[in-house]
């Protein structure tokens, strides 16, 4: 009886091309796509066009409390000023009327700043 002496080696070659394929298909033909990013993590051209949109939003239903909810939601530091820098980008490029939502929605924000909150249940000092 003759005995055969057989190599593992198909084993390790099969091994190594399976993660091959895997990686080419994982990577080129059909990556992976994150879909329920926060706002917070969508780059800056897309953070623009999150702006935009909630600034369209505030310009047909006006509900200041609602834009700045959603503008917080954006982590810009200063809402105000991501606005500004925006309408400057799109002063010559852009259709007027971007940049007159965006415009409305940055006095908007400037006004509500700058007025004093009102507590209901504080009564006035007595002089």
């Amino acid at each position: 009886m003759e005995t055969e002496k057989r190599s593992n080696l198909y084993l390790l070659t099969g091994l190594i091309f399976g993660l091959a394929i895997g990686l080419v298909i994982s990577l080129m033909i059909a990556p992976a796509v994150n879909r329920d990013a926060a706002p917070a993590q969508l780059v800056d051209s897309d953070k623009a066009a999150y702006r935009l949109i909630i600034a369209k939003t505030y310009v047909s239903d006006y509900n200041l409390v609602r834009a700045q909810s959603r503008l917080e939601l954006l982590g810009d530091p200063s809402p105000s000023v991501a606005l500004a820098g925006q309408i400057q980008e799109l002063q010559g490029a852009s259709t007027h009327g971007e940049v007159e939502a965006l415009q409305r929605l940055m006095d908007a924000l400037n006004t509500s700043n700058q007025a004093p909150v009102q507590d209901p249940n504080l009564t006035p000092p007595v002089p």
